[in-house]
């Protein structure tokens, strides 16, 4: 038999085993009722695929248990993990890959942080502990730049529009603690700003992270430089803030406060809901059930 016909017929009865067997773990902040909702939405649109369980929490791993075990109780032999998260870069991801046995360390920034915000963190709470599973998991990307993301973000912002030749939009995340992150999500966030201003012909597209998780000093520094790059963009034009963010939980607030006093245009609509994040996480499963 022929080598290669071997190779990928092999490949296509693993691929075909990986879709059959496989349950999806849904990873995702958790926040106030609303924001929940949302998310289950999301779970039941991978539920009505694969069998799919929601787990909330910072890389909560009594969460993270919880949801793998109701998976096994549903037959699955392996586990696909989507996490509804921002960026992959951040401390929660790297915590998760470590709460998921796919890393030897801890995420130690995640650790101090949540050590200074006196052991929680919006309610959440570290730990050093692993899941226990013999089943295998993947772990995929979170949102990222991916264009379905950028879609949602460049329709919240033709909502606002009046003249996009005249206006600058502004995408806003929470950002990482690490400063040597920042970089890395301001770059991704680039992107999804350079497919929202091509999709609607806005003049410009920039990204700003607001470091709510940091030290006072590095969110005051990013206060100003959010605060400076939205009144250049008002200079000659208008302004328009979208938020990166999930669902509405307190952050887009506190965006707000930030930008107190200075003209731009804004109505605080997230991520969730749209029908974007839904096919975003389909997606991500098929890609992980088609490279296995």
């Amino acid at each position: 038999m022929n080598g290669a016909f071997l190779t990928c017929a092999m490949s296509v009865l693993a691929s075909a085993a990986w879709a059959q067997n496989a349950g999806v773990l849904l990873l995702a902040h958790g926040g106030q009722a609303r924001w929940n909702k949302d998310v289950a939405a999301v779970r039941d649109g991978l539920d009505r695929n694969w069998p799919a369980e929601v787990a909330f929490g910072m890389a909560d791993v009594a969460q993270i248990q919880a949801a793998i075990d109701r998976l096994e109780k549903r037959g699955v032999d392996r586990v696909i993990a989507v996490p509804l998260f921002v960026n992959s870069s951040s401390e929660v991801m790297e915590h998760t890959r470590y709460v998921l046995g796919l890393k030897r360390e801890p995420s130690q920034i995640l650790r101090d942080a949540m050590a200074f915000h006196s052991a929680h963190m919006h309610g959440h709470r570290f730990s050093l502990g692993q899941v226990s599973t013999d089943l295998p998991i993947l772990l995929t990307a979170a949102l990222d730049d991916h264009p379905l993301i950028g879609d949602i973000l460049a329709e919240r912002a033709k909502t606002l529009s009046r003249d996009p030749s005249r206006e600058t939009v502004i995408l806003v995340g929470h950002g990482p603690v690490d400063d040597k992150a920042d970089p890395v999500w301001l770059s991704t966030m680039e992107s999804l700003a350079k497919r929202v201003g091509s999709k609607a012909g806005f003049k410009a597209a920039f990204a700003a992270t607001i470091r709510d998780d940091s030290p006072a000093e590095v969110k005051e520094r990013a206060s100003v430089a959010l605060r400076k790059m939205v009144a250049e963009a008002s200079k000659d034009g208008e302004a328009i803030v979208v938020p990166l963010l999930i669902a509405r939980g307190g952050i887009e607030s506190r965006i707000s406060r930030i930008l107190k006093g200075q003209r731009y245009r804004w109505d605080g609509s997230t991520l969730l809901p749209h029908p974007n994040v839904e096919r975003w996480a389909i997606e991500s499963v098929k890609a992980a059930i088609g490279g296995n």
